[in-house]
């Protein structure tokens, strides 16, 4: 039988191996040995004589033997051996234990190497810093802090490495951050060969934070997603419709930590990123300042002749076609009218002539690059017009909210004019 126990003098307990054996006496067994063995641990034999016990008539009796306990660590895996004596046939019974780690709830609190101290922290996000206090942490010994970023097992070191005297344990110390991100983690331990490590990680929930990383190389046409913290999410490249929504492009990419590469983007306003977790989904759109546009569409006229322009800074293939937003607000391809399908040189620009027809019909213009992978279509409807043509989703909504304000206030208007006549001619009737 094996168990584990503690062996404490005052407030300092250590770990050991107790090992109790039944044995039953027959013949010339004289006594039993037990040898505990373990990787990096210098063996523990211990032999038990059973004396006058196993002479004559005490044959077929049971004798309980219980041995000196073994010390041994947390997680330590240990070979127990049992033989008798003398050992016939070199038989022998064998057993491994697993002595409890130190998350173990019965020894994490009492063993010396177990105790790593507890952390507590203020978080002041002004100045991007943490104030962290120490308790319970072991005595007479110095203590060390620091700021890391956990990947996996791994926790790399961010800043300096504080060390702390046991005399001034019990004030706070402050740690300054650059970043507030979910793998950023305080470490602490005893100074100490192989302390155990406490961490904490005040930012765990701060997933924002990650969907930052987001570069593109224009040479490339390269758009890159460099995880700074482990996380398991599925990235992909949508077209932002001006509203909530985010149609996908195709092509998810499942990452555990792993960089994210899209290869052939048209770097577009509107093209943005999704990021899909167990928790949400966030959409990030890196070039909705149109700092990194390459291509721009517009529609202008003269003399009621109107045409598209298509300027481009790079070389570029494109596709066009016309389609009509009346009786719909979306815009439905004509019918008999086909794409178009044209390259552009770099630094140049073509143009698209339209129908002096365009404006009965209400027609916009679709432009959209078709030699890159990933593209989002442009709606051009801005003819210059003297009748009224629906306009796109967007700005129905804008008319949504200014038409009843419209109404209100003709209303009010009219309520104030008809009050201000019913005065003055009442005023008339009162005078003499």
């Amino acid at each position: 039988m094996l168990s584990n126990v503690l062996a404490c003098e005052g407030r300092k307990c250590s770990l050991q191996l107790k090992i109790a054996a039944s044995v039953n006496v027959t013949g010339d067994i004289r006594g039993v040995s037990v040898c505990a063995d373990s990787a990096g641990m210098i063996g523990h034999c211990q032999i038990y004589t059973f004396g006058n016990v196993g002479k004559g008539k005490a044959t077929g009796k049971q004798v309980d033997v219980q041995f000196k306990c073994v010390p041994v660590r947390p997680g330590q895996l240990v070979f127990v051996t049992l033989k008798t004596i003398p050992n016939y046939c070199k038989v022998m019974w064998t057993q491994r234990h697993l002595v409890p780690e130190c998350s173990h709830e019965g020894i994490r609190d009492e063993i010396t190497e177990c105790i790593t101290g507890k952390l507590a922290y203020a978080v002041d996000k002004a100045r991007n810093m943490l104030t962290v206090k120490v308790t319970e942490a072991p005595e007479n010994t110095d203590y060390n802090l620091r700021l890391c970023h956990k990947r996996n097992v791994i926790c790399t070191g961010e800043g300096a490495q504080r060390t702390i005297k046991p005399q001034y344990l019990e004030s706070s110390i402050t740690l300054h951050y650059s970043k507030p991100l979910p793998c950023l983690c305080i470490e602490g331990w005893p100074a100490r060969v192989d302390a155990r490590r406490v961490q904490v990680c005040p930012f765990k929930n701060n997933l924002e934070e990650l969907w930052s990383g987001i570069t593109y190389d224009l040479n490339k046409e390269e758009l890159i997603w460099e995880p700074l913290c482990p996380v398991k999410v599925s990235v992909s490249l949508c077209h932002a419709d001006g509203g909530k929504s985010c149609q996908d492009l195709g092509n998810v990419f499942h990452s555990e930590g792993q960089k994210a590469i899209f290869s052939s983007v048209d770097p577009h306003p509107m093209l943005c990123t999704k990021f899909t977790t167990e928790v949400g989904t966030w959409i990030k759109c890196p070039f909705a300042k149109g700092n990194f546009s390459v291509w721009t569409a517009k529609i202008t006229s003269k003399d009621g002749q109107q045409w598209a322009e298509i300027s481009t800074w790079v070389k570029a293939s494109f596709s066009i076609s016309v389609c009509e937003m009346n009786p719909s607000p979306q815009c439905k391809q004509i019918e008999g009218n086909k794409f178009q399908s044209f390259s552009v040189d770099k630094m140049k620009h073509t143009v698209f002539n339209l129908s002096k027809s365009a404006c009965e019909v209400c027609v916009c213009i679709k432009v959209q690059r078709v030699d890159v992978r990933f593209s989002v279509p442009v709606l051009q409807c801005d003819l210059q017009c003297s009748s009224w043509c629906p306009v796109p989703e967007r700005s129905q909504d804008i008319e949504k909210i200014l038409l009843p304000a419209l109404i209100i206030l003709t209303v009010i208007l009219a309520a104030v004019l008809f009050g201000r006549m019913t005065i003055k001619d009442w005023d008339k009737k009162r005078t003499p």
